[in-house]
């Protein structure tokens, strides 16, 4: 059953974001615009692709803050290879790529699923926060700019009155229908308590300033790997601080969207907004793709190296035990 859920997500995935790229790249002439490769300034690309090897380490040197008391064992070498895999897995089925990290994490540490799964969680929760934040600083030094971002991703969405309400009651009775399952299921209270131990972790961090400084170090990681790649392109060169900003939240919001590595959605976020710069759609496109590509095909080679490494721990965890 658990196939066949994985081959159904990985179908419609693959599906959903071939509609996307066919939507986004419709209008394009695609020898063209691969043909702009060779006018590429690689030395930059590389740079960006050095650069996302700190977003791994900064990434799993912050949950670990999120999980030194509840594992003795955990390192920041560890926990990067787990990440690394674990995004690796997302390229082939999206959005599974948390549980894949909670769940080699166990295997390669003495931390439980369940509370380990919470501390992910608490985790994303900061990022959506640092992600409005953004979003604000953005509205405040790019106002009509956000605003056409926000009517790209909203367009014709209804937020009538009957909606909200009829959303609301939903998720009432989930909530309740849910609790009801946690009383009268000892396995289910059991877990859910140790998530509710990993989801909460962040007021037990020993070391709260290095969390939020890694936060922010990691945000500064994302931002570069995109703004360095402006100078690999002659019509992108003269873009500056806001210019990126605004390309970090877009595609922020682009890799949400639940296709493979944000497949299409990422491309049509970025170039739109790049528009608002007096760039065409398609050197935007071409620049998207520059980022986008750069980054999975560098996350398949540190994946695949990672994979070996990870196997070599487990496998040496498992004869210690």
């Amino acid at each position: 059953m658990k196939k066949k859920s994985l081959f159904i997500n990985f179908l419609v995935s693959i599906i959903f974001g071939s509609l996307l790229l066919y939507f986004v790249f419709q209008k394009i002439d695609l020898s063209v615009f691969f043909a702009r490769l060779d006018s590429v300034n690689y030395s930059w690309i590389w740079l960006s692709i050095i650069i996302s090897i700190f977003e791994h380490i900064i990434r799993a040197f912050r949950w670990n803050l999120l999980m030194e008391k509840k594992s003795d064992s955990l390192t920041t070498f560890k926990t990067t290879i787990v990440l690394i895999v674990s995004y690796f897995t997302s390229l082939i089925f999206p959005r599974f790529n948390d549980f894949v990290r909670c769940y080699l994490i166990s295997k390669t540490n003495t931390i439980k699923l369940s509370t380990s799964l919470g501390t992910v969680v608490s985790e994303r929760i900061i990022d959506v926060l640092s992600l409005i934040v953004l979003a604000v600083l953005l509205l405040i030094i790019e106002y009509e700019i956000f605003v056409n971002l926000l009517i790209d991703i909203i367009g014709k969405i209804n937020f009538d009155f009957i909606n909200i309400v009829f959303i609301f009651f939903v998720i009432v009775i989930v909530l309740y229908l849910f609790k009801i399952l946690v009383k009268r299921s000892n396995f289910i209270n059991t877990k859910f308590k140790e998530f509710k131990f990993g989801f909460f972790a962040f007021k037990d961090v020993y070391y709260r300033w290095d969390f939020l400084l890694s936060t922010f170090f990691l945000w500064v990681i994302y931002y570069l790997m995109g703004y360095v790649i402006f100078f690999a392109l002659q019509e992108t060169s003269h873009l500056g601080f806001n210019a990126g900003l605004a390309v970090l939240v877009a595609g922020t919001l682009g890799m949400i969207v639940p296709v493979n590595a944000g497949i299409g959605a990422y491309h049509f976020l970025v170039a739109s907004i790049l528009l608002n710069y007096t760039i065409s759609y398609e050197t935007g496109l071409f620049f998207a793709t520059l980022i986008h590509g750069s980054q999975v095909v560098s996350l398949i080679l540190f994946g695949f190296v990672s994979s070996i490494l990870l196997f070599i721990i487990i496998k040496s965890k498992s004869k210690k035990d």
